[in-house]
């Protein structure tokens, strides 16, 4: 369904995303994690087409067996919504507020899509129902701040679903909302995904909601893939210690500890774009650093079980109890 295959997106000569290998199969869910700066949000606007003009795009993006990489925008707009499309963050911010939010997901069925103004009415309050918009003819009068944080996220999905696409990226789908309108946002688009056969990049921070949203998780670290696999397997027994360190710092409900304990952290923060370095991108922060790891990019190892691992270290791979250096 799409597969990309050492894309680099580079402004001037620094790389937001490095030589990044992916494949998305029809129907599948897979997890994009990091930190903030990690390169998530500048992957998935490559899927999209939609990266700054300042931008350098090498290497391959294939969406339905069709090369997209360094398409015309003329392409790009055939492909974006029917293929691929995109739930952006903050719903309040992505949806235009001096217009009523039916009419904001009518438009594109009425421009692209070629229907009257009754028939694209009448799809978006069908939308606005498979969604889970309460009293869908009310809530299309309505605008985005007469909306909660929850049902405007639902009229974004809405809009993303608006031309039936093949492939849906949720950007950061949960981050505005409280838990439970999260988990009820990460329900619907597993429901969605079942109904329609319909594959979704959930890109997030919170592993909690990756876990229940996805089949397989890709982990990026300073515009890198450095881990890939199922995503229980990766979050039971991480290969990287970049990985171990988010998995370690989640937090915990635990009696056992004590009630002052601090919380698990990674050291350092993410390198500035400019200061990321020609080695493995984790150098600096990673406990298990070795001398060449700075300068020297560590190859990609694949092992049986279908997973993938950026490391240097000589069994690519963190043991559990390597793991807990981190608690």
């Amino acid at each position: 369904m799409l597969a990309i295959e050492d894309l680099t997106v580079a402004y001037g000569g620094n790389a937001a995303v490095r030589r990044a290998s992916l494949t998305i199969a029809a129907g599948e869910r897979i997890g994009i994690v990091g930190e903030s700066g990690s390169g998530k949000s500048t992957l998935a606007l490559a899927l999209m087409g939609m990266v700054a003009d300042a931008a350098r795009v090498e290497g391959s993006i294939r969406i339905g067996g069709i090369e997209m990489a360094g398409a015309h925008e003329k392409a790009w707009r055939v492909v974006r919504g029917r293929k691929v499309a995109m739930i952006f963050q903050e719903p309040l911010s992505a949806l235009n507020p001096l217009r009523r939010v039916g009419e904001t997901v009518a438009e594109p069925l009425r421009i692209l899509n070629g229907m009257d103004r009754n028939a694209a009415q009448a799809r978006t309050l069908a939308l606005f129902k498979e969604v889970g918009l309460p009293d869908p003819e009310a809530k299309a009068r309505q605008y985005p701040h007469q909306l909660s944080g929850g049902q405007r996220q639902r009229v974004l999905i809405a809009l993303a679903l608006s031309r039936d696409p093949a492939i849906l990226i949720a950007d950061e789908p949960t981050s505005a909302l409280d838990a439970q309108v999260g988990l009820r946002i990460v329900e619907l688009l597993n429901d969605l995904a079942r109904r329609r056969g319909m594959s979704v990049v959930f890109i997030s921070h919170d592993l909690a909601s990756v876990a229940r949203a996805t089949d397989r998780l890709c982990v990026m670290y300073g515009g890198d893939v450095i881990e890939t696999g199922p995503t229980a397997a990766v979050l039971a027994a991480p290969h990287h210690p970049y990985t171990a360190g988010l998995v370690a710092a989640r937090p915990r409900i635990d009696a056992r500890r004590e009630r002052r304990a601090r919380m698990a952290t990674i050291e350092g923060v993410v390198p500035a774009l400019a200061d990321l370095t020609e080695g493995c991108r984790f150098a600096g922060r990673c406990r298990s650093e070795m001398p060449h790891c700075a300068g020297e990019r560590p190859r990609v190892s694949i092992s049986a079980q279908g997973r993938t691992v950026c490391c240097h270290l000589t069994d690519a791979a963190v043991t559990a109890s390597e793991a807990r250096v981190f608690a």
